[in-house]
């Protein structure tokens, strides 16, 4: 049964097109992101201390899986709709199902090969990573392999949004369209991100997938990020299993789907509470130096944080990008509130008299400060615990600058532009000449 269904994916020439497409879109962020890495690395060679701020995670990996998030966003969804759709429109879905005999190892079926095919553009951003490594380029295991874990989990996502509108809509052409405005939504939300006047879409932000995926793009392997993820999958996975119940109709059918609905809330926020992250990165760049970290783990009262900061300050978006997340990582359990996102008609222009304020509690005692430093905040929180701040030295990262010129960067456009591309395509007409139509 599964050889069908990949036959079905991996026989069909709209993948690997896709995948050649998709190749192309990675390829050129990838080529990108060289480019800007080895234009600042010109002057930082001679610099030890500018150096040290040329982080291929940041400056190759991440731009390379932007490229990922965009190809996927686009044709996994197609792949997924299309595994199932394709039975409808040949009219074999329920001979199908029947002939299998459960809904359950039908999709399972379906959802392995289509995985298979949205895949294949995270097989090339592997390529393109390694290709990196060829040219003299560093990459840490350890960060680099947590990144394209966390867009394994995003593909495995999409795929499932397409089953789910593959199985509910009535052919193919329904089921893309669906499933291209449920992947387009997530993105809606994300716009809204930084917007003050938008600050009661503040909670939806996190039921959008690009922020699970920043802790892993950090190189930190984050419970709560993938549980949610996880959660999300598994949710999208029951409503393509109620969809496939043709068997059900009117009022049975529309359970089901309102029960799908409440099994993906609650999977996705329910496996979103888990606590707990790990650094991954190298050194572990992105926690508090270690004896700071070590300390703070071992203080029995949770800290808690009061940031007066609206949305779209950019103090705000400093402050969770790099003190809260190193906070976070000691003390998973750490509380942050933001008072302005509670306004119900919230304005860019209103200020009052605590606003840039951050007011820091453990236990019953509290302080307030105005400064975003992660060395003040975590110094405020031992005081407040009564302790000395600990030793807050720690590995200094060296920094790999890398000027990639010449044949080394003939050698990456080759790759991104022209070997990835033609190698899907390649594959894609050896596996699809002359193969007989599946039914």
């Amino acid at each position: 049964m599964l050889r069908r269904e990949l036959a079905i994916v991996l026989a069909a020439r709209i993948t690997w097109l896709s995948a050649a497409a998709a190749a192309l879109l990675v390829g050129h962020g990838f080529v990108l992101a060289v480019d800007l890495f080895t234009a600042g690395s010109r002057s930082a060679l001679s610099n030890a201390l500018m150096s040290r701020e040329f982080d291929p995670l940041l400056g190759i990996v991440r731009p390379t899986l932007g490229g990922l998030y965009l190809a996927t966003s686009l044709f996994g969804p197609l792949i997924g709709a299309r595994a199932i759709a394709i039975e409808k429109d040949r009219r074999t879905f329920a001979a199908r199902l029947l002939a299998v005999g459960s809904a359950g190892r039908f999709l399972a079926s379906k959802g392995v090969a289509a995985l298979a095919g949205t895949a294949l553009p995270w097989l090339g951003a592997v390529a393109l990573l390694e290709s990196w490594r060829l040219v003299g380029g560093h990459l840490a295991v350890g960060e680099t392999a947590v990144a394209l874990f966390g867009h394994l989990l995003y593909a495995a996502f999409v795929t499932a949004v397409g089953l789910a509108a593959g199985a509910l809509a009535r052919g193919f052409a329904q089921a893309a369209t669906g499933a291209l405005l449920a992947i387009a939504f997530t993105w809606a939300i994300d716009a809204a991100e930084g917007f003050s006047a938008l600050a009661w879409l503040g909670g939806a932000a996190a039921w959008s997938p690009s922020t699970h995926l920043r802790p892993f793009e950090q190189g930190t392997f984050d419970l709560a990020a993938t549980g949610w993820l996880v959660g999300a999958t598994l949710g999208a996975l029951v409503f393509a299993w109620a969809g496939c119940r043709f068997d059900w109709h009117g009022r049975r059918r529309a359970g089901a789907l309102v029960g799908s609905s409440l099994v993906f809330v609650l999977a996705a926020g329910g496996l979103r509470s888990l606590t707990g992250a790990w650094d991954l990165s190298e050194l572990r760049r992105h926690s508090l130096p270690p004896a700071a970290a070590a300390e703070l783990r071992r203080l029995p009262e949770r800290p808690r944080l009061v940031v007066n900061l609206d949305r779209e300050d950019s103090r705000r978006r400093q402050l969770e990008s790099d003190a809260l997340a190193r906070l976070r990582l000691a003390r998973p359990d750490l509380a942050v509130r933001f008072p302005p996102d509670e306004r119900r008609a919230p304005e860019a222009i209103e200020r009052d008299d605590g606003y840039g304020r951050l007011t820091v509690f453990v236990g019953e005692r509290s302080r307030e400060t105005t400064s975003i430093s992660r060395r003040e905040l975590t110094t405020i929180i031992f005081e407040l615990a009564g302790r000395p701040l600990p030793d807050w030295s720690a590995p200094e990262y060296p920094g790999y600058p890398l000027v990639v010129e010449g044949g080394r960067r003939r050698m990456v456009l080759a790759v991104s532009y022209l070997a990835l591309p033609l190698l899907f395509l390649f594959l894609g007409v050896a596996l699809t000449t002359g193969r007989r139509r599946l039914t």
